[in-house]
């Protein structure tokens, strides 16, 4: 029987830095979620319930970004304006956003 593939592609580094006014999130939120029972509620991402924005943590912003956006914040970003996520040898899992798709952010988490 063969090996499956990871779902993300690891990276052997401990921190990436975004280029240009590149955003890089992580802890994104996409919906699932675990009762208290242990019970695993999937999320409804690729079902029309599931296109709408998602919350997620900002992991580092691009030196040219000049947007009020700083790491920790969190931020709501267009479905879809988001990259497939790289895992970084730490367990973090990191995608790029658009930065023309923020729509809000926050100082705290908001996950609903």
């Amino acid at each position: 029987m063969s090996e499956q593939a990871p779902i993300h592609p690891t990276v052997y580094a401990t921190k990436l830095e975004p280029l240009h006014k590149d955003v890089m999130v992580y802890d994104m939120y996409f919906g699932e979620q675990t009762t208290k029972a242990g019970i695993i509620l999937i999320d409804d991402d690729k079902t029309d319930r599931g296109i709408h924005p998602r919350w997620a943590k900002v992991y580092a912003v691009g030196s040219e970004n000049r947007d009020d956006i700083e790491k920790d914040n969190w931020i709501l970003i267009e479905h879809g304006r988001w990259s497939r996520g790289i895992e970084l040898n730490c367990g973090i899992v990191v995608r790029r956003v658009d930065p023309t798709a923020i729509l809000m952010k926050s100082n705290s988490e908001v996950h609903p």
